[in-house]
């Protein structure tokens, strides 16, 4: 009888390991899926950013229609697929090109934005500064010392 009970307790701990490691690798899978939407997401949005800074330093007019087709699918999909941190950085980028006048603003919510993407992806570790994008943006150290003096940010 006791046979019995021990291959039964053995029985049901192997189902229920079994159960537990099934649940343990969807969770996973799905974690793995998200991850790679946002990341997605998060790519093809600093592309479109890259996109224009391209169009405006070979003075080619932008595709409006593109563009705008492009930002609404960024918004929609760091909406759904962002951190909660790049998508308040997101609005607050969002909302500053249409209600601040100061585009200097813009300018530090734009780069802000940018590390925070950069820190989600790189899991908070990065040593990037909001310095350090301004400098891949526009190439130039001395450039970038001109523009933060001149424009007075405070990055």
């Amino acid at each position: 009888m006791i046979e019995i009970v021990i291959a039964l307790i053995s029985t049901l701990c192997i189902a229920l390991g079994w159960i537990v490691h099934r649940k343990t690798e969807r969770i996973k899978i799905m974690e793995n899926q998200l991850s790679e939407r946002k990341y997605k997401a998060y790519s093809e949005l600093v592309s479109l950013f890259y996109g224009i800074l391209i169009d405006v330093k070979s003075q080619k007019n932008t595709n409006q229609k593109f563009t705008m087709t492009k930002m609404i699918e960024a918004k929609r999909d760091i909406l759904m697929y962002g951190s909660d941190k790049v998508f308040s950085k997101f609005n607050q980028w969002l909302c500053a090109t249409s209600e601040e006048k100061d585009s200097n603003k813009q300018m530090e919510y734009f780069l802000q934005l940018m590390l925070e993407i950069r820190k989600d992806m790189q899991g908070e570790k990065t040593v990037v500064k909001l310095r350090d994008i301004l400098i891949n943006l526009i190439q130039s150290r001395k450039e970038v010392e001109e523009f933060i003096r001149e424009n007075s940010l405070s990055i």
